[in-house]
């Protein structure tokens, strides 16, 4: 495991991230294109939508309150 590490941090370290932007991935059923953001998760961390909040400010809100992303590497956010 220890091998495969090593490998890993060499080939991230060789092609740093272009993306410094935070990555939102919405999860959505079949049909359900227009659904709209009502929860965010981040590893341990939850944001609900609050009455009134779009959906950007939902967003601008979990990336504020996200330590910023180490070197090379992206911020995941998963949405539904």
């Amino acid at each position: 495991m220890q091998a495969l590490q090593k490998r890993v941090t060499a080939l991230e370290q060789a092609s740093p991230a272009t993306n410094t932007e935070p990555v939102f991935i919405h999860f959505v059923a079949l049909g359900g294109a227009k659904a709209q953001i009502e929860r965010i998760t981040k590893g341990n961390q939850e944001w609900q939508r609050q009455p009134g909040e779009s959906e950007q400010d939902l967003k601008d809100r979990a990336i504020r309150e996200v330590p910023p992303p180490q070197p090379n590497t992206s911020t995941v956010f998963l949405c539904y």
